[in-house]
């Protein structure tokens, strides 16, 4: 009876203090902002079965398989934690389906080894072979040490009890029964076994509750935030998670975030199920390339941040820092005061480290517990543009360009069709009567180099009989590059403009040449009316093959194309195979694999507004992915994306090989492949010079 209420007095004691920092925890994520995350429960609770039992994410990394034993052995050795505390408060206890059952414990005591040896190999990774994404603090070594003391005094416990009552329920149990074995072996008195016993009972009970009780206070705390936050996750595409801004709102008085507490609830929970892994940094192209970013950083600065002036604001019993200010001034509370006056732009997160966020979406396609890290970053870009104007001088250049002329480049308007003149397209103010409309975009309109582009495209569809028009010099930029820096305002303007335009003439269907136009208007309109079919032209390439409407020379010249995969055709809109498609269904095209293709396909530079900004820091990653490329001993690099298409093109040249290896777009290359009805070659010089080049 003792030791039952000895057990319950602990144990009350260890929830309550477990309860209460939990309770703590909580009550500072609701100084964020509300956010409804409630929706499609169905939905949601799938989620937790993939990415929380099911370990989505992490098995598709090398040492996943190590986190996969270690979260299923807790899960089954917390099981068998209720069976061993029940039996050593009563004699008899079985807990249902457990207790008597020979097989759970078998599976117990293998998954228990399995946890000690991935125990064992996680150790030896963070202290020994130390990546940098992973820190060698004390905070995991303790983990390591709870977890691992647990699974010891429990196997020794309970070999000892097997040695003092033998058990069918136990009988297929290796590890006890090879301690029972050892024991009986020995001839150890049967009092000083009952003695050993209590003793290891007690310390499994222990260890196990100032676990519970350290949880909350270390990174750990992310096996109860986890689950929640993945039930919590966004359900929108992935290309349309940016939250619109209500401008035309008279009480707004925040215009993105400049304190922590304008982040929402979900936000702030991203920070406390961050298990600190470092897979983001890992796959974070600007912090590859030694930028002053790290999206694990961000995340855990933001986390401590919120911890300490979430204290404050709830000890002083409000979630306004003017009101806490002014509450602390009148005790001279310097501490609070302190807190309150740190900055989250400046003395938590640096201008440097926001502006050099691609929004490649690499860190969350990585993150285990599906953090959301590029909203963060673009809402913070939303305060020092809307609120103070305070960002790079290129960037404004551009923006001021489009408010102008309707295009980054600042090229009149008016010559936005011109790059169609001598190809014949028609312009939907002339005839609207058309299947699709083709969106070539800023790019395909006013870079020379992209012109090419849609000039190859604009063949193909000559080709295949495609009724398609263009919008000429009704067309605007889509806004994609002023959202991602934070100019919601010029966003919305022109998505507003465009969308009357398309709507105007009853649009159903788009092409386009530019992923990040695809991502616009295929994910992001709709929230403002713009409800398009929206494809890329290399899915809409792959479809005139497939149906037989282009047919495709045997005589190509070999060649061995690198291909490039775009982060916001990839990693946005999930579209990795229809360029690869059509690729190989061209005879003497051979597509290379990169090291990072696919989901890690290395970003190359010009996302989130980078294409409108110098790169000043650290490496350029434009270079560094046509590094990546020449590995494979390409004579071409494919790409889909008319900033890829720049990027790698300026990347060959810093690296002189711009002779032999060329840059093309994967439209360039069908359009010289191309068998036309007479049974000519469709000619398009500069894609010919290029083919014969590395030909």
């Amino acid at each position: 009876m003792a030791m039952v209420l000895a057990f319950f007095t602990v144990l009350i004691a260890a929830l309550a203090w477990f309860g209460f920092n939990v309770n703590k925890r909580v009550s500072y994520l609701r100084i964020g902002q509300e956010e409804n995350r409630s929706d499609k429960v169905g939905e949601r609770i799938k989620g937790i079965l993939i990415y929380v039992f099911g370990q989505r994410k992490l098995l598709k990394e090398r040492f996943g398989i190590i986190h996969f034993f270690i979260f299923w052995g807790f899960v089954i050795i917390s099981l068998g934690t209720l069976q061993f505390i029940g039996e050593g408060l009563s004699e008899g206890f079985i807990f249902p389906l457990i207790g008597s059952n020979p097989y759970f414990y078998l599976i117990k005591d293998i998954f228990s080894v399995l946890v000690l040896a991935a125990l064992g190999v996680a150790a030896y990774r963070r202290y020994v072979i130390r990546p940098a994404r992973i820190e060698a603090n004390l905070d995991a070594g303790i983990i390591y040490l709870f977890i691992a003391g647990l699974i010891l005094t429990e196997f020794a416990a309970s070999g000892i009890r097997t040695a003092l009552h033998p058990s069918p329920h136990t009988e297929l149990a290796p590890v006890y029964n090879a301690v029972a074995g050892y024991i009986s072996g020995i001839g150890a008195a049967a009092s000083s076994l009952v003695t050993a016993y209590v003793v290891l009972w007690w310390a499994h009970v222990l260890l196990l509750l100032a676990f519970l009780v350290f949880l909350p206070h270390s990174k750990h705390m992310h096996l109860m935030a986890a689950p929640f936050n993945v039930f919590f996750r966004s359900l929108k595409p992935r290309g349309g998670e940016i939250k619109p801004m209500d401008l035309e709102d008279e009480d707004m008085e925040d215009f993105g975030v400049s304190r922590v507490e304008l982040y929402t609830w979900k936000q702030l929970l991203d920070s406390y199920a961050c298990a600190e892994c470092g897979r983001c940094q890992d796959n974070c192209p600007a912090y590859l390339s030694g930028k002053p970013i790290s999206p694990k950083d961000m995340i855990h600065k933001i986390k401590d941040h919120v911890l300490e002036k979430g204290e404050v604001l709830t000890r002083l019993g409000t979630n306004s820092t003017e009101e806490a200010l002014e509450k602390a001034g009148a005790v001279s509370d310097e501490a609070a005061t302190k807190v309150l006056n740190k900055e989250l732009i400046g003395d938590v997160l640096t201008e440097d480290e926001i502006w050099s966020c691609t929004t490649c979406y690499s860190c969350q396609e990585q993150c285990p517990v599906l953090n959301e890290h590029i909203n963060k970053f673009i809402d913070v870009r939303r305060s020092l543009v809307l609120e103070e104007s305070n960002f790079p001088q290129e960037a404004q250049t551009a923006c001021r360009n489009v408010e102008n002329n309707f295009n980054p480049w600042g090229i009149g308007w008016s010559d936005r069709a011109d790059w169609a003149e001598a190809l014949g397209v028609k312009l939907m103010e002339d005839d609207s009567n058309v299947d699709i409309l083709y969106w070539p975009g800023c790019a395909g309109a006013f870079d020379d180099r992209s012109q090419k582009v849609a000039a190859s495209f604009v063949k193909i569809l000559q080709e295949a009989g495609v009724n398609f028009g263009i919008l000429g010099t009704e067309e605007k930029c889509c806004g994609d590059f002023a959202r991602r820096i934070g100019n919601e305002y010029l966003f919305q303007m022109v998505a507003e403009e465009n969308i009357e335009t398309i709507n105007e003439y009853g649009v159903t269907k788009i092409v386009t040449t530019c992923p990040h136009c695809l991502n616009t208007l295929a994910n992001e309109y709709p929230e403002f009316g713009g409800q398009y079919e929206v494809i890329h032209h290399t899915q809409f390439i792959a479809q005139l093959i497939d149906e037989g409407k282009i047919n495709l020379r045997s005589d190509m010249p070999a060649m061995d194309i690198a291909y490039h995969d775009s982060c916001y055709l990839g990693r946005y809109n999930g579209e990795y195979s229809a360029p690869r498609e059509i690729l190989q269904s061209i005879p003497g095209v051979k597509v290379l694999e990169m090291e990072r293709s696919k989901e890690r396909s290395f970003c190359c530079g010009a996302g989130g507004g980078r294409m409108w900004m110098e790169e000043h820091l650290g490496e350029q990653i434009n270079q560094m992915r046509v590094d990546q490329a020449l590995e494979t001993n390409p004579q071409a690099v494919g790409a889909n994306c008319p900033f890829c298409l720049t990027m790698i093109e300026d990347g060959l040249k810093a690296k002189e090989v711009n002779e032999n290896v060329a840059a093309l777009d994967v439209a360039e290359i069908v359009v010289r492949a191309i068998k036309s009805s007479e049974g000519e070659k469709k000619e398009d010089g500069d894609a010919d010079e290029k083919l014969e080049a590395v030909g």
